[in-house]
């Protein structure tokens, strides 16, 4: 006897394992670059932007990556399909 799982139900159980995954990452990326920026605020002067000098490409790379990740998660094929879905109801709805 098997059961079966329905599709749209295991779609969101993935969504929101994505979501869960983004905020443990958006956290890390928080707290080490503050760990990063005030390392690199107390080694000393530097004036290549507010004061920092190396952890701000640490910053301005990891935040692209971040970007990537939140827009995948949030806009990426779980969305499309959700408002795919929305239409299509509208559209039998209609009829």
């Amino acid at each position: 006897m098997t059961t079966q799982v329905d599709p749209a139900l295991e779609r969101a159980r993935k969504h929101v394992t994505e979501v869960r995954d983004f905020y443990y990452h958006l956290m890390v990326f928080l707290l080490v670059n503050a760990m990063l920026i005030a390392l690199d605020l107390r080694t000393g002067p530097n004036d290549f932007f507010l004061g920092l000098d190396w952890s701000f490409w640490v910053l301005f790379g990891w935040g692209f990556g971040l970007l990537g990740h939140a827009v995948s998660v949030f806009f990426g094929d779980f969305r499309v399909q959700q408002i795919y879905e929305e239409e299509k109801r509208r559209e039998l709805e209609i009829r």
